[in-house]
């Protein structure tokens, strides 16, 4: 005689489609209402799909909060860096540019033999490196999800490091909140 074990099924009350819409339209406030506060949702976006990327469960959240901002933080020292040197020191823009990218990009990218996080976590890593350097060079303004920079060219880097991880920390919330929203149920069979 053989014994089968009960399986699980998650069966969602609340269709996808529906609880994504609701997801996005939960988001809008807190990129078009809060001034020079907003952030970027389209970074949040990025981190709202490492999240489903990860396997859709609260697990997730370790990397996406851990190691979204830690990749933004690589990059706020290379903006600081490279900041001082272009403002202060006179040097050349694209030369500056290319010798900080490529020191800390390294340092960063090298870390990642040290702890197995980051074995499951390059995706939110990497994504708080790209989400940084894309608010960085892509001039985005206060009001648009840069955060309400000052115009100092030491302390704008943090100011964008601590929204593009706001951002990042956000989107995690929101994968998290877009399975809430299906109303999952298990169902043993």
């Amino acid at each position: 005689m053989s014994h089968s074990t009960p399986s699980e099924v998650v069966v969602q009350r609340v269709p996808l489609w529906l609880a994504v819409s609701l997801t996005v339209l939960i988001s809008l406030p807190f990129g078009t209402l809060l001034g020079d506060y907003n952030l970027a949702l389209w970074a949040s976006f990025i981190a709202w799909a490492e999240y489903f990327a990860l396997g859709a469960k609260p697990s997730a959240l370790k990397y996406i909060w851990t190691l979204f901002p830690l990749g933004a933080l690589f990059m706020g020292i290379f903006a600081t860096i490279n900041n001082y040197c272009v403002v202060y020191a006179g040097w050349d823009l694209l030369p500056s540019v290319a010798l900080w990218l490529f020191i800390l990009v390294a340092v960063a990218v090298y870390m990642m033999k040290f702890h197995p996080m980051f074995q499951t976590g390059t995706l939110p890593y990497f994504n708080g490196i790209s989400m940084y350097l894309a608010l960085y060079f892509g001039g985005i303004a206060p009001g648009a999800g840069a955060g309400p920079l000052t115009g100092n060219p030491v302390i704008d880097p943090w100011i964008l490091w601590l929204w593009t991880s706001l951002a990042g920390i956000f989107g995690g919330f929101l994968g998290w909140l877009n399975v809430q929203l299906t109303f999952p149920k298990v169902i043993k069979t």
